[in-house]
């Protein structure tokens, strides 16, 4: 099993000044997104012993994903990326949201065409995240469609259980019934009608709940911890969630990691 945290910019710290930052407490896998791609030098120094997925670029948050018909050049920049760094990055999956910013059938057949196309080229499995715009049956049957043209390549499913939970879906319901398709958990608390991305215990998701019904399905995924603090003054309570999910499935490196923070505190990036 894979526990890990998302990697980004933020504070006026680049992507590869936070990878230091959450290696030196004992990361070894971490979830990139487009914005690494400014500091290709920055990050690939930091990835020999560590492994990566990648969070495909998000229209609410780059302006265009890859079933945006007027982004061919980005989407390309942005396969290229992901091919020619796979193997330094140590790449597991990247993952792809249903298309989200389109409407009309005819529309979103387009969209969904083009969402195929670019995940074809994709030399990297790809897995199919949940969102709150999708309901459950037209997520499953989307994720047929998609297995349809991509075979092995859909690797399965990421599970988002804030998206479920904000559709007003029951979490632990929907984990059990898509349980042996799920390969990667994004999981951050959320508050009502809002997917905030909060540190653990922050909002009003159930996680420790979710996280012991998880680990009754002998869940040995990935979690990600896909939390967006605000600035490094918050970075405690980034690491007090990852040491929780730690707790549940990782007892001894919980141990060790929290020994380790307690004799050297929280090291600076």
């Amino acid at each position: 099993m894979q526990i890990g945290l998302t990697i980004s910019g933020f504070d006026g710290k680049r992507p590869g000044e936070i990878l230091t930052l959450v290696r030196n407490f004992g990361v070894r896998f971490v979830e990139l997104n487009p914005l690494v791609m400014t500091d290709v030098s920055g990050i690939l120094p930091q990835t020999d012993e560590i492994a990566t997925g990648f969070h495909l670029p998000l229209f609410n948050e780059h302006g265009f994903d890859f079933s945006t018909l007027g982004a061919k050049e980005k989407i390309d920049d942005t396969i290229d990326f992901i091919n020619r760094y796979r193997h330094q990055l140590n790449l597991l999956y990247c993952v792809a949201h249903p298309p989200e910013s389109v409407k009309g059938d005819e529309v979103i057949d387009e969209a969904l065409e083009f969402l195929i196309d670019n995940l074809q080229r994709l030399e990297v499995p790809v897995l199919l995240e949940n969102t709150e715009h999708w309901p459950e049956r037209e997520f499953d049957k989307l994720g047929e469609i998609i297995h349809g043209s991509l075979k092995k390549k859909l690797a399965g499913f990421c599970f988002d259980p804030a998206h479920a939970y904000l559709r007003g879906e029951d979490i632990f319901q929907r984990f059990s019934a898509i349980a042996p398709k799920v390969r990667c958990i994004h999981l951050s608390d959320c508050l009502q009608g809002k997917d905030a991305h909060l540190p653990l215990g922050q909002g009003e998701l159930p996680v420790t709940r979710f996280l012991h019904h998880v680990a009754k399905h002998h869940y040995d995924g990935i979690i990600n911890l896909e939390i967006v603090p605000k600035s490094l003054a918050e970075a405690r309570a980034v690491v007090k969630s990852y040491l929780a999910v730690l707790r549940v499935f990782k007892k001894m490196k919980f141990v060790g990691t929290t020994a380790k923070l307690l004799l050297g505190g929280l090291p600076a990036a």
